[in-house]
């Protein structure tokens, strides 16, 4: 017997139907590897010393689970946590990822996804460490 998903959860659906329009769309949501080069604890570690609306001039490539999503106009903010639970803000803006991939975002990402985003290290203007995204990845739909 084939499962249609009929009987699903609304929430399993909407998610089984964003993963079928990643893979129409010739993304793959379970890539082998996505451009990380650091992690979480080492980004906070290394930059936690960073004052409100600094900027550190370092790019990263940070990945991990969405366990906050806020999805505005122009700028969309999600927490991502590691493994043992340390969490780091991720900045998208329609001027640093183009409306493109930014309306991508916003259509494809829920939290519980895993997400990489390549981006400079900074402290936004509430003083929350985070990266400015410059571009993003499914890693796990």
């Amino acid at each position: 017997m084939i499962d249609d998903g009929d009987d699903l959860p609304e929430q399993m659906q909407v998610r089984r139907e964003k993963r079928a329009a990643l893979l129409a769309a010739g993304i793959d949501a379970y890539p082998v590897t996505v451009p990380v080069d650091t992690t979480i604890p080492a980004v906070r570690a290394a930059y936690g010393h960073l004052q409100a609306d600094e900027q550190s001039g370092v790019a990263v490539g940070v990945a991990g689970r969405v366990m906050f999503l806020r999805n505005t106009g122009k700028l969309c903010f999600a927490q991502l946590q590691a493994g043992a639970g340390e969490t780091l803000q991720v900045m998208l803006s329609l001027d640093r990822v183009g409306e493109s991939r930014l309306e991508d975002w916003k259509a494809t990402v829920d939290i519980g996804d895993h997400i990489a985003v390549e981006g400079e290290v900074i402290s936004s203007k509430r003083g929350e460490l985070s990266v400015t995204a410059d571009s993003w990845y499914m890693a796990a739909k």
